[in-house]
């Protein structure tokens, strides 16, 4: 048998914005390297949404991170980690 890499599909963040829902989170699984972030940031653009706040996880960030998920819960931001 052979090693034959099979490259997969480009993500469609229009598609799977299209199918979710204010209520649940949306999770990638990313190789190492990977990086959605301008991507995502594009489509909020391209949505208006201008309720988006990233945070960097790193050492010491958890508490800044679990309040920025409790306040965007309240008050309807896109949180992304």
């Amino acid at each position: 048998m052979s090693d034959i890499y099979v490259k997969p599909p480009p993500i469609n963040f229009d598609k799977i914005y299209s199918q979710s829902n204010a209520k649940s989170p949306i999770v990638f699984i990313l190789s190492p390297g990977a990086d959605p972030y301008s991507d995502i940031v594009a489509l909020t653009e391209k949505l208006g949404i201008a309720k988006f706040k990233p945070i960097a996880l790193g050492q010491g960030m958890e508490d800044k991170a679990a309040n920025t998920i409790e306040s965007g819960a309240m008050r309807g931001w896109w949180v992304m980690l």
